[in-house]
């Protein structure tokens, strides 16, 4: 019988949250500090997290998710998932490359998270920097683990003088964060 009360058997509690829970937490948290009207988001490979962020501009009580997603299958799963949580209000998703779909989302944009291929952020982002309101936020991942490929979107980003105050945030492959100064 193992010793309860020895100070070398404390209960250690729950087990640190998963890479992908810190992550949902942070974009749940940016939704509801910075109350965006307009996110887009590239690439949705986890129907969750698609609803997780709809149920945060839900709790806001405004705002719209555009999620684009050049897989059909997973686009599918990800429109099923949001009409499952009946969030249709709060969040839609686009099929097609993200060079496709997103030039006629007209609106401003508050938050762009970026996803899937790492090659592609810096297109995006300066395609979409006129629509980027004032304090708009940036979150892309993987830029650690896509080093190479995110070199000079990295750079764009951290420039002094680029209009952005951005930094590296240890989570994942790596996340960065970037806040338009504009």
């Amino acid at each position: 019988m193992p010793n309860t009360t020895s100070p070398l058997h404390l209960d250690p509690g729950p087990a640190p949250p998963s890479e992908e829970a810190v992550v949902g937490t942070l974009l749940r948290q940016l939704v509801l500090a910075i109350g965006p009207l307009n996110v887009l988001q590239v690439g949705c490979p986890d129907p969750s997290a698609v609803v997780a962020l709809a149920s945060a501009l839900s709790e806001n009580r405004q705002g719209r998710l555009v999620c684009c997603e050049p897989e059909t299958a997973r686009a599918r799963a990800a429109a099923a998932a949001i009409e499952e949580a009946r969030l249709g209000r709060y969040a839609e998703v686009r099929v097609g490359s993200p060079e496709r779909v997103l030039p006629g989302v007209s609106s401003p944009v508050d938050l762009l998270l970026l996803g899937g291929e790492p090659e592609s952020y810096l297109p995006l982002v300066t395609l979409l920097e006129p629509r980027m309101l004032p304090g708009a936020v940036i979150v892309a991942e993987g830029v650690r683990r896509f080093a190479k490929q995110c070199g000079q979107f990295l750079a764009h980003l951290r420039l002094p003088g680029s209009g952005y105050v951005s930094m590296p945030l240890p989570f994942g492959a790596g996340l960065e964060l970037a806040v338009c100064a504009r």
